[in-house]
């Protein structure tokens, strides 16, 4: 009895420590130009779903930016920013991944290269 309370209260201390060594989730504003309609909006957020410590992805193509909150522990901006650029889109002072790029629908594409218009 006195053994299971003992490995009991062991448990509990490791489980406190795991939980107060997280690292609490901070939210970033990227500006992604290229990021202008619903396509867009889903492929950006459907790629950054699968990134390691990103908890939650919120793009916003009539502003042209994106809502990332992610675990400072596990990532950090610029990585999220590679991640943008490697779906295609420039992400604040990363350029867009140009294999990537080349491989989005016309539409999604700058409009020098027959995608959206400016605005």
């Amino acid at each position: 009895m006195n053994r299971s309370i003992f490995l009991l209260a062991i448990l509990m201390t490791l489980g406190n420590v795991a939980v107060a060594q997280q690292k609490k989730p901070v939210t970033s504003k990227i500006m992604t130009p290229g990021l202008k309609c619903e396509d867009c909006k889903m492929r950006v957020e459907d790629y950054l779903k699968f990134e390691d410590g990103i908890g939650k992805v919120i793009a916003y193509p009539k502003a042209h930016y994106v809502m990332v909150t992610y675990f400072t522990d596990r990532t950090n901006l610029e990585n999220i920013k590679t991640a943008i650029a490697n779906v295609g889109y420039d992400a604040d002072d990363v350029t867009a991944n140009e294999d990537s790029y080349k491989r989005l629908p016309t539409k999604c594409k700058k409009p020098e290269d027959g995608g959206h218009p400016k605005n």
